[in-house]
């Protein structure tokens, strides 16, 4: 088998547009965006979905940080990123597909509900429709209260919070500058979650997580 970063590259390679950077998360961001997800996982109702899982760092974190191997399914685009998450993960739910089309995949997967929905995809690199199609996937998948942990290499929110289609209320969690590039993790909800439809000032909320241990100012 490849080393990690080099069968990442070489994911890259094939496809630089669905992968985003020739380089995999850091061990800090991974670990950072596991807790993230965790935190919002909804409790008995489904699996842990990650999107875009690459060779594995953010997989290897999340299963680190607790979640069971049998609780966890992980989306990729690229068939030898998906033969490397296998065989780096015996036993893990690996589906080969393009998570912008989550809706479908998941319904041939026979997969009705997700606890939470980890994203690494490159959202501001995609059509603002196909990232619509994406995340309405996802929030129908998971229970009403249902969130994406999004993370991103931009300064602007990866997914438009103000977008009519979906009305979702984004938190910026922070920003891992550990990582290179420095990576900004979000997360995102809908805001009929809530019960209620906030005024647009409201709708997204910015701030640090201070009590995230991995966090440095």
């Amino acid at each position: 088998m490849l080393p990690v970063p080099l069968a990442f590259l070489r994911g890259w390679t094939r496809d630089p547009l669905a992968i985003g950077l020739p380089f995999a998360s850091s061990g800090w961001t991974a670990r950072r965006l596991a807790k993230a997800a965790l935190k919002a996982a909804i409790p008995r109702s489904g699996p842990v979905l990650e999107l875009g899982a690459g060779t594995g760092s953010v997989t290897q974190a999340l299963l680190e940080a607790g979640c069971p191997l049998d609780r966890l399914v992980v989306i990729e685009r690229d068939a030898q990123l998906c033969s490397t998450l296998k065989r780096r993960f015996r036993g893990l739910c690996v589906l080969q597909g393009d998570a912008l089309d989550l809706g479908g995949i998941l319904t041939e997967a026979s997969i009705a509900l997700v606890s939470v929905v980890v994203s690494g995809l490159p959202m501001r690199a995609v059509s603002p429709l196909a990232a619509v199609r994406c995340y309405l996937g996802a929030f129908r998948s998971m229970p009403s209260g249902g969130a994406i942990i999004q993370y991103t290499y931009g300064f602007k929110a990866p997914v438009d919070p103000d977008d009519e289609a979906l009305k979702l209320d984004a938190t910026f969690i922070g920003r891992e500058w550990r990582n290179v590039p420095p990576i900004a993790i979000w997360k995102y909800r809908l805001v009929a979650a809530y019960g209620a439809f906030p005024s647009r000032q409201r709708r997204t909320r910015t701030g640090t997580d201070t009590q995230d241990p991995f966090h440095r100012d």
